[in-house]
């Protein structure tokens, strides 16, 4: 555990030093940069750790927050990203972690746990909603 947290205090500080460089960059412009103004990228790339079963209780729960409206496949990964973050685990695609999802979701499908709310089209975001009996 000790070293859990050492591993993260110096990935924060490396994180720091970063930050303090791209603030000496936009200092050297000549035109004033608004970091304001700049908009997030967000990363190709989650890092969490989901013990067995977990996946399934996370979509659940994120459906059940979300009761009376249909959310997307997309949606509940962030909503799994955010809520099992690790920044000691390996980074793995969102798209692999998307994947998961939706395998894990035609499977609840299967149970009667969710129902679609969507046209099956290739290519597209799913929405969900969770069962009636599960509510």
């Amino acid at each position: 555990m000790l070293s859990h947290c050492q591993s993260l205090v110096k990935e924060l500080d490396q994180l720091k030093d970063m930050l303090h460089a791209v603030d000496q960059t936009l200092g050297l412009h000549d035109i004033e940069i608004d970091p304001n103004e700049i908009s997030p990228i967000r990363s190709h790339d989650v890092r969490i750790t989901l013990p067995h079963g977990e996946l399934t209780r996370s979509i659940l729960l994120c459906l059940r927050l979300n009761k009376g409206s249909a959310v997307s496949t997309s949606v509940i990964a962030e909503f799994i990203a955010a809520r099992h973050a690790d920044l000691a685990a390996e980074p793995e695609s969102i798209e692999k972690l998307r994947q998961s999802i939706r395998y894990r979701l035609k499977g609840l499908k299967r149970s009667g746990l969710v129902s679609p709310k969507h046209n099956s089209r290739p290519n597209s975001d799913g929405w969900w909603e969770i069962s009636e009996i599960q509510l």
